[in-house]
């Protein structure tokens, strides 16, 4: 799939270029969560504006569905509303733009969450995961932080191997990505398209 070079977005004054860096993380300045590889960057002088991928095609989208949320769909919220609620993936608190539910509890999502891949991914281990919701249940516990549930609170989603032993919340393969991000590769695309794999080798 091609990606689109260049953009003019509401939150920002300048037209945008995509920019594509594994050497550093940004702070992006719309969903104020962290991220690497891909964004849209300002070129002006002086100003260090970065918009993450997924919340710059975003804004023009309509209601997007979870297969985790059968009876209800997301809509895009591209305005801060502070009220303190934490993404339902991940379980970090959503302090910009965010995905909301039109379910009764209205639940939020980060965009980057929204759009976390669902098929299985192996390990050079032979290890496949599987992204799943309802994990407060199973006996094991995260690989990363050696618990079940991200907090009493907060359960969170992780990515589950088939014969449910291994076990990596969402957050903690977020946060281990960047404290590690001397250990991360980009591998390139084997079916020919214009997409790539991050690779997080650790021990």
């Amino acid at each position: 799939m091609l990606r689109i070079t260049e953009i003019q977005h509401p939150s920002h004054r300048h037209r945008l270029t995509l920019f594509t860096s594994v050497q550093t993380s940004f702070k992006f300045d719309e969903c104020k969560e962290r991220g690497l590889e891909t964004c849209y960057k300002c070129n002006e002088r002086n100003c260090n504006f970065h918009l993450h991928e997924d919340c710059a095609l975003a804004s023009g989208s309509g209601p997007i569905t979870h297969q985790f949320f059968k009876n209800c769909c997301f809509k895009f919220h591209g305005e801060y509303q502070a009220d303190n609620r934490n993404c339902v993936a991940c379980g970090k608190n959503v302090k910009g733009f965010m995905y909301e539910s039109s379910s009764n509890e209205a639940l939020v999502l980060h965009p980057c969450c929204l759009k976390l891949p669902h098929s299985k991914t192996t390990s050079d281990h032979g290890v496949s995961v599987t992204l799943r919701e309802q994990v407060s249940l199973m006996r094991s516990k995260c690989q990363i932080c050696n618990r079940r549930k991200l907090s009493e609170n907060i359960k969170g989603w992780a990515y589950v191997s088939d014969c449910g032993k291994h076990r990596y919340h969402v957050a903690c393969v977020k946060d281990m990505i960047f404290n590690n991000l001397h250990n991360v590769q980009v591998l390139a695309s084997t079916d020919g398209s214009n997409t790539s794999t991050l690779s997080l080798q650790v021990q």
